[in-house]
């Protein structure tokens, strides 16, 4: 790999996906002839769709590559603590947001004085107001009773007077009732003096029961002032939220956290982020993305779970958490685990130690099974509880919450330092902005190289993983098959040779037989010499006119069964063929993560025209037509009887010397015939030889071209492989 000068992403990236558009352009290089040409297209269709998702996975890192800030992804199960444990180290090492967070709850708690003394105080005051206006309503009930009974009382002694006036008045004698005309009785005067009191008590029950009103009425305005200052404070407390510490911890529902948030720290002259990653349980689909896009962005990865266990296996549902953590962490440089134990009353922090040693045990566990997955990308696990750290930091919350109450719960039992360094917080922080934010530009350098190499690493394992499962043992099996096949179409070709000799040697002692038969026949009846070499020349042409019917239907038939035995050792190769690539696209789909194979090997195509060929050319090759008529034809037929007198006295004599001129003449034409046939079937056989190789080169052009994609594939992982080496030695890209 060419080394680039800077540190940014486009020098990274762009140069890997330059290299790697070069390796894709060296198999276009390669295709010097239309069947190389087809081999490479088969090539790069097996490569496409993994150059494809190569490319995409480094411009998705390139997209979210940071170069400048070292970036710590807190990522893990859903609820498992991980935006507390953010909340938290934002408290105490005063992150800018959370500081201004901080500030403004401050100044509106002063504002509205929504501090809980302050709130205390109040309601008690609401408390009192309700106490003492009950005591004047019933102070004033009570006082309006005895008013009415005073009235009532002076009501009734007025009554008895009028009562006892108007008796006496009708009871009086005239002169009794002359003197009261000048003088009143005494009941008059009580009656007249009672009226006035009546009078006088009515004017000072209204003034008092004026004056009670009063004194209900300003301690009701009292009251309805402080419930309205109360009223005011809540409003106050709603807007206060907001505001509070705690406000990025979840509510324990799987969806709480959609989006990753970066939160930036300095310590120790260095800048760092925290991202807080969504779960990775729960409704997942939804956020995956942004999952993705933190741990590409990330330079470190903090793995926090609830549960002191090694990660848990999927099953045929689903993935589960290690294959996920795999997955997604797979690349990264530096891989922590956080187990963050759950602690709700402070007397959990009252054992001494943090962690049991069942706990411990099952840790150990845990960093062996993240360390057999991630390798030595793989640190080790720290131990915390974040809550009690949360609480402990945690002073700006609504008074009077849950979380209110819980803070004091614990403050109770222990001082927020003293939670801080129990719950393992206090060196947990000691740690992260020390050691763990040292040498950040080398680490930065180091991840991102290692996320850009791990893809290319993955995309070599793909290939790799064709090659080796898929189209080598292909090729090779089409090799072993093929070579099969050229000895049973050997054993064919020689096979064929026999049959065709037998054949023809059939043919020609039938013919030798027929004519000898026939002329014997004429020589027993009794023959002139010269009408023997007549009746000869006859029969032999008759037995040659048979030779010539009968001989080209059975070649053709044997050259049919010929044929028909090639083309079916051809056929059953390219249905073994077809068989083998369907055999191992089926065995390479499931584990190239949904790549589909496509491999088309030549497989009867070109050939199976030159087989359906085969037995017309070679019967015009070897036409029984032909080598026949030219062997009768280079013999010339002598009947020459020697001893011609004796045989006119001895009849079996001149029988005997006719037959033997017969065979004489007949063994020079069979033996003639046999030297055309067997001229032409030498030719027949050179013929069906080549013709036959020509078969074979075809298809043995479909074997070779397995192999040629095999060996194209080699050369592609070596290549990346190559990459990845180069990009280890140039790490200073």
């Amino acid at each position: 790999m060419r080394p680039t000068a800077g540190a940014s992403s486009n020098d990274l990236h762009q140069a890997v996906l330059n290299e790697i558009d070069d390796l894709l352009k060296q198999l276009d290089l390669d295709a010097t002839d239309a069947r190389v040409a087809q081999t490479m297209a088969q090539v790069e269709n097996l490569v496409a769709p993994i150059h494809a998702d190569l490319v995409q996975r480094i411009e998705a890192l390139q997209r979210h590559a940071r170069w400048d800030t070292f970036t710590i992804a807190f990522y893990g199960e859903t609820n498992a603590g991980k935006s507390t444990i953010i909340e938290t180290l934002r408290i105490l090492l005063g992150e800018r947001s959370k500081a201004d967070a901080r500030a403004a709850f401050r100044a509106k708690q002063a504002e509205f004085g929504l501090g809980e003394a302050a709130l205390s105080t109040l309601k008690q005051a609401i408390d009192d107001s309700r106490a003492q206006l009950d005591a004047l309503q019933a102070q004033a009930v009570e006082r309006s009773a005895q008013l009415d009974a005073d009235r009532d009382a002076l009501e009734q002694e007025l009554s008895r007077l009028r009562h006892l006036i108007v008796a006496q008045k009708q009871a009086a004698s005239f002169w009794q009732k002359l003197i009261h005309l000048f003088r009143k009785r005494p009941e008059e005067v009580a009656l007249a003096q009672g009226e006035q009191q009546r009078l006088a008590l009515g004017a000072a029950h209204a003034a008092e029961r004026e004056q009670l009103d009063t004194q209900r009425e300003r301690a009701q305005a009292a009251h309805e002032a402080l419930e309205a200052r109360q009223t005011s404070a809540h409003a106050a407390l709603d807007s206060l939220a907001p505001l509070a510490d705690g406000q990025i911890v979840g509510t324990g529902r799987s969806d709480y956290t959609l989006d990753a948030h970066g939160y930036g720290f300095d310590a120790n002259q260095q800048h760092f982020e925290l991202l807080d990653v969504p779960g990775i349980e729960g409704k997942e689909a939804r956020v995956l993305d942004s999952i993705l896009g933190a741990v590409k962005a990330a330079h470190a990865v903090f793995y926090v779970t609830g549960k002191a266990a090694a990660p848990q296996t999927g099953d045929e549902n689903g993935q589960g958490t290690l294959e996920k953590i795999r997955t997604h962490l797979g690349d990264q440089s530096e891989v922590w685990t956080i187990y963050n134990k759950r602690i709700t009353n402070p007397i959990q922090l009252d054992k001494g130690e943090l962690l049991s040693q069942g706990e411990r045990d099952s840790l150990a566990v845990l960093d062996e099974t993240m360390h057999e997955h991630l390798g030595e990308r793989y640190q080790r696990h720290i131990a915390l509880s974040a809550q009690p750290a949360f609480l402990a930091a945690a002073d700006c919350l609504v008074p009077f919450s849950d979380v209110a109450r819980s803070r004091a719960k614990f403050l109770a039992k222990a001082s927020a330092a003293e939670l801080l360094s129990k719950s393992g917080f206090q060196p947990f922080v000691d740690w992260l902005t020390g050691s763990m934010v040292t040498d950040c530009d080398a680490r930065i350098r180091t991840a991102n190289v290692n996320k850009v190499r791990s893809a290319v690493q993955a995309a070599t394992g793909t290939i790799t993983l064709i090659q080796r499962d898929t189209v080598a043992p292909l090729a090779a099996q089409l090799k072993r098959d093929w070579a099969l096949v050229s000895q049973q179409l050997e054993l064919t070709v020689r096979s064929l040779g026999p049959a065709l000799q037998t054949l023809a040697d059939g043919a020609i002692r039938t013919f030798e037989t027929s004519v000898r038969r026939r002329v014997y026949n004429r020589i027993d009846d009794g023959i002139g010499n010269d009408d023997l070499k007549h009746a000869l020349g006859l029969a032999i042409r008759g037995e040659q006119a048979t030779l010539e019917a009968e001989l080209p239907e059975q070649m053709k038939a044997q050259l049919e069964r010929f044929q028909q035995e090639v083309g079916d050792i051809l056929e059953r190769f390219q249905q073994r063929v077809e068989q083998l690539q369907d055999a191992y696209r089926s065995i390479g789909a499931p584990t190239l993560g949904g790549f589909e194979l496509n491999m088309t090997f030549d497989s009867g195509v070109k050939y199976m025209p030159l087989v359906a060929a085969l037995a017309g050319g070679l019967m015009m090759l070897w036409n029984p037509v032909g080598w026949v008529t030219l062997a009768i034809g280079g013999v010339t037929l002598v009947v020459s009887i020697a001893k011609a007198v004796w045989g006119l006295f001895d009849s079996d004599y001149k029988k005997s010397q006719q037959r033997k001129a017969v065979n004489e003449n007949l063994d020079r034409v069979v033996d003639g015939m046999g030297d055309a046939m067997k001229r032409s079937y030498n030719e027949v056989i050179e013929n069906v030889t080549a013709r036959i190789d020509e078969i074979a080169t075809e298809v043995e052009r479909s074997v070779q071209q397995a192999a040629h994609v095999n060996s194209a594939l080699l050369r592609v992982c070596a290549n990346l492989a190559h990459l990845s080496k180069t990009m280890s030695e140039t790490e200073a890209v």
